[in-house]
């Protein structure tokens, strides 16, 4: 008799597991990048230098952007925003301004994962001639801001 209520029950607590909890930016390895738009990406070092980004970059947004941490967890920058309206944004088109957003996990994370959006970004500087050398590069390159240098580099 007290089997198959210990069956049910097992079934049940199953199935209302809670899910984890939404990352924080404590849960971030610093130092991280976050790729903006195409073309544009940037590091910060620590979650202050995170909590403010260049006016230029925000405009360049599509969606969330996807930030990347030094052990390649990926994330996305959902809800991204200057702390200031429309009008100072527009009275000061240059510089940064505090942000506040709501990290989300990416589905995919990895160096693998982390290589094929910087691979992305590489494949629109149309303009390089070295564009084989930097993917072969960026093929064997470990760390997040090596990848940065790669994409950034002159």
């Amino acid at each position: 008799m007290r089997w198959p209520l210990l069956l049910v029950c097992a079934l049940f607590a199953g199935c209302h597991a809670s899910p984890p909890p939404p990352p924080t930016t404590a849960d971030l390895h610093f130092p991280v990048v976050v790729l903006f738009g195409n073309t544009s990406a940037a590091s910060y070092a620590n979650a202050s230098a995170l909590g403010n980004m260049s006016i230029g970059q925000l405009n360049a947004v599509i969606g969330p952007p996807p930030l990347i941490d030094s052990q390649f967890a990926i994330y996305r920058l959902a809800k991204l925003s200057s702390t200031h309206n429309g009008l100072w944004l527009m009275a000061n088109p240059t510089g940064n301004t505090p942000v506040t957003f709501t990290l989300e996990r990416d589905p995919k994370s990895g160096i693998e994962a982390t290589r094929t959006l910087f691979l992305q970004r590489l494949e629109g500087q149309t303009w390089r001639t070295d564009l084989d050398q930097r993917r072969r590069a960026l093929a064997t390159e470990q760390t997040i801001t090596g990848m940065l240098a790669l994409v950034q580099g002159d």
